[in-house]
């Protein structure tokens, strides 16, 4: 009796550690109404990445980085946007403990650039760049959502990281 007592207690410890460590929120994910944002000013991007609506990894949300910079948090069904100063902009789809996707953004100044992370049994994990009216259509079906931490460092600058990589 003692030894079940103990596994079950073991169990559910474990199981809550579990529950609370996948549930947790570091960066302030919140989904709030999207507007449109202000007119680009000179010398900069903006930056619209979607995640594809799919069960697989679902359970887990992932970030959005900018060459060292979290810049969002995506799950299932969601987008988000930043802007940035043009020139190389490294965009990470970055599920811990490493990245899982990338595209890199070259120059474009003033003007807007839509991505599309898929994510999928079929489709598998990749990052690409879509159309204005593919991202269109999917901001009316997708929901918006925001970081509350803004500007925080991700554990290394991935525009360098995948520099060296492909050397």
């Amino acid at each position: 009796m003692i030894f079940r007592t103990g596994w079950l207690t073991c169990f559910t410890l474990a199981l809550i550690v579990l529950v609370a460590g996948c549930s947790g929120n570091t960066f302030g994910v919140k989904e709030v109404a999207y507007s449109d944002p202000q007119a680009l000013s000179a010398g900069k991007v903006r930056i619209y990445v979607f995640r594809e609506d799919s069960a697989f990894g679902g359970a887990r949300k992932f970030s959005i980085i900018d060459n060292e910079t979290i810049v969002g948090v995506l799950t299932p069904g969601t987008f988000t946007h930043f802007t940035v100063d043009s020139g190389e902009n490294e965009v990470v789809a970055y599920m811990s403990p490493s990245p899982i996707a990338h595209l890199r953004v070259s120059g474009r100044e003033g003007e807007t650039v839509y991505m599309f992370c898929h994510m999928g049994y079929a489709s598998g994990i990749f990052l690409e760049e879509i159309d204005e009216a593919k991202a269109q259509s999917l901001m009316q079906t997708f929901k918006y959502t925001e970081i509350d931490t803004k500007g925080a460092k991700a554990k290394m600058d991935y525009k360098i990281y995948y520099d060296n990589l492909y050397r």
